[in-house]
């Protein structure tokens, strides 16, 4: 996997899945994550990406709002 295919995967992420009502949602999500996680195991910028990332969409929105979300290559 390159760096661009897995800051795609992190873009895409429906990293609200938990809020789900829709049990397949849920799960389509949570089986999502779980490979996030073991992915970014494999390599410590990848890890500084999903990090990066997570902390930028769990931001409350007003504080979000004014920053931008991270990119690429903020990391290569």
């Amino acid at each position: 996997m390159t760096n661009e295919e897995f800051f795609d995967l992190l873009e895409r992420h429906d990293w609200y899945y938990n809020y789900s009502d829709d049990h397949r949602v849920w799960k389509k999500g949570s089986e999502a994550s779980k490979r996030l996680q073991a992915i970014i195991q494999e390599n410590d910028m990848w890890t500084r990406m999903y990090l990066a990332y997570s902390d930028y969409i769990f931001k409350p929105l007003q504080e979000r709002q004014s920053l931008e979300a991270p990119k690429l290559e903020d990391f290569v």
